[in-house]
């Protein structure tokens, strides 16, 4: 007999349980799913037009330029990738959402995360393949999961693109969250290894957010080393300029 997953069995018996009293993850009235039109309708939204790392330019037109321009900060180090864009912004009360998924492994609210994604268009079909940025195994063991991965496989299946796991993090590096640009950018020096055959290859990183664009930079630069032709960068929700 196969080996029961048990990550896989609980978040089974959950959702069978939790869904007979469906509420909203977010104000928490009986609802038919996880975040009720209402909240949805709420939730802080990134709106053009947007620089190369995701945060938004103080001028300039929406457009689908690419490579996408370029902030103040991004003028003086460009990011690697030639585009990121994030649906949501990384603020309340989302990101309470996020945490409780990514840190509690609270896999009900992962039920509402799912829903954000299926309202989500591809925003590149024109990309062969998407990338999970990965956890280093011992983050995955401490947490039974890699959001990332989980994020990437869902996308996989609504944007009819396939998932390509390329990246090893072969650096368990310290907690990014607290940290400045300039320690987070050390913090990921040799951080990542390249694991498949990317060469030629226009690939789309996926995480569950980004706060500073270091990881997904370092995370880039590795794929273009080893041939990739383009990186582009898509994450959940981007934490907005303090």
């Amino acid at each position: 007999m196969a080996p029961v997953n048990l990550i896989e069995a609980t978040k089974v018996y959950c959702r069978s349980f939790f869904d007979q009293d469906c509420r909203c993850l977010f104000c928490g009235q009986t609802q038919s799913s996880r975040v009720c039109p209402a909240c949805l309708a709420l939730l802080a939204r990134l709106e053009g037009p947007l620089c190369r790392c995701g945060l938004s330019l103080t001028a300039g037109n929406p457009g689908d330029e690419l490579p996408a321009p370029l902030c103040g900060r991004c003028l003086r180090r460009p990011p690697p990738f030639t585009a990121s864009q994030a649906p949501l912004r990384y603020s309340f009360p989302l990101d309470r959402l996020i945490r409780r998924y990514k840190y509690r492994g609270d896999l009900v609210a992962e039920r509402g995360i799912e829903q954000l994604l299926a309202d989500t268009p591809c925003p590149w079909p024109d990309m062969d393949a998407l990338c999970p940025l990965p956890a280093h195994w011992r983050r995955r063991w401490q947490r039974g999961f890699d959001q990332s991965q989980r994020l990437t496989d869902r996308l996989a299946g609504l944007w009819k693109m396939p998932s390509l796991p390329a990246l090893q993090r072969q650096q368990s590096t310290p907690m990014q969250q607290g940290l400045s640009r300039s320690q987070r950018r050390r913090n990921l020096r040799g951080a990542f290894a390249c694991a498949r055959p990317v060469s030629g290859l226009k690939l789309v990183l996926v995480d569950d957010v980004m706060t500073t664009g270091s990881s997904a930079r370092a995370a880039s630069e590795c794929l273009l080393r080893h041939g990739a032709a383009e990186v582009r960068v898509w994450t959940l929700a981007r934490t907005p300029e303090r």
